[in-house]
């Protein structure tokens, strides 16, 4: 049996994006459904924690987020990190998956979470779905890149854009595991 580690990504002290909703209120709403949709035959599923490592610093939380995944993972289990986007311009929206950018098999499959995910949301595909964690700000995503299991960073809407924060968290988390559920 495949582990599933889910990364809810950010923490209360350290919230994320702020819009409409937090991304951290966006990230746990869906979660609160998703963990009930998820293939239990399939996968024994795996929160990686995050309100015990809330007192250190947001890039520290990280750090110790990525090595509670590796040293209780394989390369054949998953990893899902759910996140919310944000922009200056309230009327951008879209999904995106984060994917570690020169690995052609990576980026299809982020781009086919991002399809599911806007099919059942109704949430348009931003760009083209795929996002390159080199193109970041930081020149690499740590959660896709540094981590052991096969892992998507779904940045699920926009927490500015009001039509994306309207999807219901329950219909967000039926979409991720539509994708997740077919592994």
């Amino acid at each position: 049996m495949k582990k599933l580690f889910v990364d809810l990504g950010h923490s209360i002290k350290y919230p994320g994006a702020s819009g409409i909703k937090s991304e951290v209120q966006w990230n746990r709403a869906i979660w609160l459904y998703l963990r009930e949709l998820l293939d239990k035959k399939k996968f024994e599923i795996v929160l990686v924690p995050f309100s015990f490592w809330s007192d250190y610093s947001s890039n520290k939380n990280l750090i110790n987020r990525i090595s509670f995944i590796n040293k209780r993972s394989r390369y054949t289990d998953l990893l899902i990190s759910i996140h919310g986007n944000a922009a200056a311009n309230p009327r951008v929206r879209g999904v995106t998956t984060c994917y570690m950018g020169g690995s052609e098999s990576a980026r299809l499959e982020a781009s086919a979470l991002s399809k599911i995910y806007a099919e059942i949301t109704h949430v348009p595909v931003w760009h083209s779905g795929a996002f390159d964690d080199r193109d970041g700000r930081f020149g690499r995503i740590g959660m896709v890149r540094d981590t052991k299991p096969f892992a998507l960073l779904i940045e699920a809407g926009f927490v500015t854009n009001e039509e994306d924060m309207d999807v219901d968290a329950g219909i967000a988390a039926s979409a991720i595991a539509r994708y997740l559920n077919q592994f």
